[in-house]
């Protein structure tokens, strides 16, 4: 079996080195081409088209698609697909969520551990001996989302904080303590961290608005490592001016990159340039992610049994069906 591997566009972070070495790791799986230009196409071979945020999938070439079997969609969530083109896909979409999901954990504990414990340097022995802090403890905590990055941050804050809900109307058979599926906001009343972890959707966008903040204890955390469309940012700026305990932090943004100065005046805001998800071998992480898709397609197409790959990938695989359930 013989396989065309086009990237359709590179984000900045993904130098000529980074393609160097993708081309290099990709063409070591047996019968696959790795193609820089559609000049270099062989029309009679198939296609596994890469693409990121910058790809607009209804603009793709019909003579590319015609003969496309696979992509590979190694960022986080798939806004730029529209559940039309979804729809009319006749191959598999594969998601990497699961590449940045244990960075966009770490960011959202490090928010969490660095508001409630910081950690004090003693220049002398102090006589009291005291630290003035909360507890995680007592903390009722909301996630927004029940995806690989919801679960996680389930599983790590249940042990250590005194209750953890998780807001997810898109999971489906599977048993999970503490899942809310209906959208009721008496159920999140005095909640006093709210963790974002879905993806954006028409289900999610402006989900958390002012009538939403009305129910928030007057010092929650808010942080929000997801989309930022899914908080009205108008409202959160009001939450945040009348309550001057709360803090939020956060790394997306209704309007991305922000202005300069955006949000400035906010002492109990904290926010990053949409880096939650990374760190030093992402580029590493994203090819070896690619790898090892194309080299089980390839597999499980030459045994003819692609239902099996995708019943074993459906984690990652982005189809009608599913098309609202995927966090970032």
């Amino acid at each position: 079996m013989e396989l065309q591997v086009y990237r359709t566009s590179a984000s900045s972070y993904q130098n000529s080195v980074f393609l160097n070495k993708e081309q290099k790791v990709l063409e070591g799986i047996q019968g696959v081409k790795y193609i820089n230009t559609l000049q270099e196409i062989d029309k009679n071979i198939p296609f596994v088209l890469l693409t990121n945020t910058h790809t607009i999938p209804n603009e793709l070439s019909t003579s590319i698609l015609e003969k496309t079997q696979l992509i590979i969609h190694p960022n986080s969530g798939h806004d730029n697909f529209s559940q039309d083109f979804v729809k009319r896909a006749d191959f598999p979409i594969i998601l990497g969520n699961p590449i940045r999901a244990n960075a966009v954990c770490e960011y959202t504990l490090s928010c969490l551990f660095q508001h409630f414990t910081k950690i004090p340097n003693h220049q002398h022995w102090p006589q009291e001996r005291t630290w003035n802090r909360k507890l995680i403890r007592d903390q009722k905590v909301l996630i927004i989302g029940c995806g690989h990055i919801g679960k996680t941050l389930y599983k790590s804050l249940s042990p250590i904080a005194q209750q953890v809900m998780v807001y997810d109307p898109f999971v489906q058979n599977e048993v999970f303590p503490n899942l809310i599926k209906t959208w009721d906001t008496e159920k999140f009343k005095d909640i006093s961290v709210l963790i974002i972890a879905a993806n954006l959707n028409p289900s999610t966008y402006h989900l958390v608005d002012q009538e939403f903040f009305g129910h928030l204890s007057a010092d929650c955390l808010i942080i929000n490592p997801a989309r930022g469309e899914i908080i009205s940012e108008n409202d959160l700026v009001h939450f945040l001016q009348k309550n001057p305990k709360a803090f939020c932090y956060l790394d997306v943004f209704e309007k991305e990159p922000f202005n300069p100065g955006h949000l400035n005046d906010l002492p109990n805001l904290n926010k990053t340039a949409h880096i939650a998800g990374v760190f030093h071998r992402l580029n590493h992480d994203i090819i070896s992610f690619e790898y090892l898709i194309i080299k089980e397609f390839m597999d499980y197409k030459k045994r003819d049994a692609l239902k099996d790959f995708q019943k074993d990938y459906n984690d990652c695989i982005l189809n009608e069906e599913n098309y609202n359930k995927y966090e970032k």
